[in-house]
């Protein structure tokens, strides 16, 4: 499924990607975060043309402004010198820290643990140059340990894993029923032909007194 943007009541954005929806987005740095949490800084992320003329008039404009915020994260985590933040002399490392927990707590609550560990991922080893975890969200930490992020993965995985196996047993299960039915139906005998009924011309002819 395409990413999307959608405008909400109250200035704010919602953005579905993979069939999961982050909202409410009434910040264009959450949204830029969100953007380069989601891989979706290119200027073909989303099919602006197919968007509705109402909606292009107030979401390309916070996109253009998102972009920009979602590269200055993507510039400094890309940065050689991890000691160092490579950032506008007008932003702080805070402000990129509140950004990213910004976009985080979009996210839905099932998927929330989830896209933390991407995002923890995405942003690297020691993203803020202090050691603090790349992300603190309702009391859980997630920094780059590629444990934790297998687990999460391999969680998704098996579960994906399971539901194939299933819909394989399931359609299994029907195709054997089919094949009973006809090895079923092929040992039944053919129902009798019935007979046509006498036409009484072999019956004596009736004697006359």
């Amino acid at each position: 499924m395409p990413a999307t943007l959608t405008s909400l009541r109250a200035d704010a954005i919602r953005l579905t990607h993979d069939d999961v929806a982050y909202e409410p987005l009434a910040d264009d740095a959450a949204l830029g975060a969100l953007l380069f949490a989601l891989d979706l800084l290119g200027r073909d992320a989303f099919d602006v043309p197919a968007m509705r003329y109402a909606d292009r008039v107030a979401l390309v404009p916070a996109h253009d402004a998102a972009r920009q915020y979602g590269l200055i994260l993507q510039r400094h985590v890309d940065r050689a010198d991890r000691a160092t933040p490579r950032l506008p002399p007008s932003v702080t490392v805070e402000h990129a820290h509140a950004w990213v927990h910004a976009a985080a707590a979009t996210a839905p609550e099932s998927e929330r643990d989830r896209f933390c560990w991407r995002l923890a991922r995405r942003l690297g080893s020691d993203p803020w140059g202090d050691g603090r975890p790349a992300i603190a969200l309702a009391n859980q930490q997630f920094g780059m340990f590629e444990e934790g992020f297998a687990e999460m993965e391999a969680r998704v995985a098996a579960a994906a894993a399971a539901a194939s196996t299933g819909a394989a047993l399931a359609a299994e299960a029907v195709d054997g029923h089919h094949a009973v039915a006809d090895d079923v139906a092929a040992d039944v005998p053919p129902a009798p032909i019935d007979e046509a009924p006498d036409s009484g011309d072999d019956m004596p002819a009736e004697q006359g007194h």
